[in-house]
């Protein structure tokens, strides 16, 4: 179909990228236009993020090139990339954590050759945080800032340095809902000053929702490039999944575990925990929670409830002001993540490289040291384990040895899930895990919890703003409100009305 009011800014032609043991890309070829959100979709692997890294100069194509208005480019690097008006946010920020904010915009200006005043540079921190609705201080440690205000200093960047395709990796996994609202309108304003967002992700709805065209990769290949009148839901999970391998609808539910009649000492207990937050209120009041063996308890709540506090109370990462915190009948009330890892309980985290893993190191290394402990284990072993993890959770890698940082975001999450699945003996905190994860894999995963769970007794705290999943994975579920638990119920028992009233009250 041919679009004559359309301009071309960008080409891909016939790209290929091989990583030792994986073609992450095969012979890829896409156009880009002037004043267009345009979305890649792929499930986690398919070759999205590498393709956007060829675009940024991060990687170098093993054949095939890059054209920027007709003409063939070399981007051998970030800085070539710039250059052409190429600008890259990673789902992870790349900041200085010591450093204050305008300091890390000025380290970046002049990495690129760009220049700018500070006083330019601190009214446009502000200006841009504002048009975002999260206004930030310049002169604030970026130690001291959300993921959310994180995400505002590299759009920060990217303005100062007058990109003219801002390649988007898949940064509003961690927003929350209200922040992603406003996230989608700055991104419709930048399309509407003549530049081009590439916007990467997994997530079918937010393709859907957001772009105006939307190109489905998978296994490194384009399946295919479909305009705003071919959007349907159900068709592009078909293109991007195959046509017997997409799941329309969570899976149906099993059987939940009798737990009423069991008097057993629970596994995991809150008792009356006050927990002081950033701002030195209090983060999480009077929490009373427990957890019998076995059972899955699921804790609900709209952004900025407590959940993030509530997991970090759990595994040790937050102090408690006052209540206590038993593990299986043992106070464990801040003795840090020590004491209570080496009491059976594993987490997985929705930062898995800040709260999980160490990016630096491999695979092996990372099983080596969250599972085993101390104990010395041959190398053999070790890399046998990994292997036989990588091929159950579907974790695409060149080998055990690859560092973590190399991985996609959702091999990274996948990994995660497996390390702490193969740790965990007594219970399992899960903090927001499918924002990383693709659709086809996300209800396998919450299948996975149920099973372990009823198999082995191990106790399960998913803590989610996904009221769905939470309904879906839990024996009983806890709204938190503002701090509080505001109600906990069976969820056979319960409807979902009342939990969304209790979760916005």
């Amino acid at each position: 179909m041919f679009f004559p009011s359309r301009q071309s800014f960008l080409r891909v032609v016939d790209v290929t990228k091989r990583f030792p043991g994986v073609l992450a890309l095969d012979s890829v070829t896409l156009e880009l236009y002037l004043s267009e959100i345009h979305s890649i979709l792929g499930e986690n692997g398919s070759g999205k993020s590498t393709l956007a890294k060829v675009i940024a100069g991060i990687y170098v194509p093993d054949r095939g090139y890059i054209e920027i208005l007709g003409k063939p480019m070399k981007l051998l690097s970030p800085v070539d990339a710039v250059n052409y008006g190429i600008y890259y946010i990673p789902q992870n920020p790349n900041l200085v954590e010591r450093l204050t904010v305008v300091e890390n915009i000025l380290i970046a200006l002049k990495s690129y050759s760009a220049f700018a005043r500070v006083s330019e540079v601190r009214s446009l921190i502000v200006e841009e945080s504002q048009k975002i609705g999260s206004l930030i201080d310049p002169e604030a440690e970026v130690s001291e800032l959300s993921y959310t205000q994180r995400q505002i200093v590299e759009l920060v960047k990217a303005s100062l340095l007058r990109a003219r395709v801002l390649l988007v990796d898949e940064v509003t996994t961690y927003l929350p809902t209200s922040v992603r609202e406003k996230f989608y309108s700055y991104l419709r304003k930048l399309k509407s000053e003549n530049k081009i967002v590439l916007l990467i992700t997994h997530k079918v709805s937010e393709a859907v929702d957001v772009a105006d065209r939307i190109t489905v990769m998978r296994s490194g290949r384009i399946v295919k490039t479909i305009e705003k009148a071919e959007f349907d839901v159900d068709y592009v999970r078909k293109l991007m999944f195959g046509e017997n391998g997409y799941i329309s609808e969570p899976p149906k539910n099993v059987l939940l575990k009798d737990l009423t009649t069991e008097n057993r000492r629970a596994v995991v207990k809150l008792d009356r925990v006050w927990v002081i937050s950033e701002s030195r209120g209090y983060a999480l009041k009077d929490i009373e929670l427990s957890v019998k063996p076995g059972e899955i308890l699921g804790v609900v709540g709209i952004s900025g409830s407590g959940q993030r506090e509530l997991a970090e109370v759990l595994v040790g990462l937050r102090s408690i002001r006052s209540g206590r915190y038993y593990v299986d009948g043992l106070d464990v009330t801040n003795r840090g993540p020590e004491a209570i890892r080496a009491a059976g309980i594993g987490f997985i985290s929705e930062t898995p490289l800040y709260h999980n893993l160490s990016g630096d190191l491999s695979l092996v290394e990372n099983l080596a040291l969250a599972t085993y402990g101390k104990l010395f284990l041959p190398l053999k072993l070790l890399t046998a384990k990994t292997r036989e993890l990588m091929e159950k959770y579907g974790i695409i890698s060149t080998s055990p040895k690859t560092p973590v940082k190399v991985l996609s975001g959702g091999n990274i999450m996948r990994f995660t899930i497996a390390r702490e699945l193969e740790f965990a003996k007594k219970a399992l905190i899960v903090l927001n895990p499918s924002r990383s994860l693709d659709e086809k894999f996300k209800w396998s995963f919450i299948n996975t919890i149920k099973n372990i769970s009823r198999s082995t007794d191990m106790s399960v705290i998913y803590i989610s703003e996904s009221l769905d999943e939470v309904l879906q994975v839990s024996d009983t579920v806890a709204v938190i409100n503002g701090g509080r638990i505001v109600g906990v119920f069976s969820r056979e028992s319960v409807e979902r009305e009342v939990l969304e009233k209790l979760m916005v009250m």
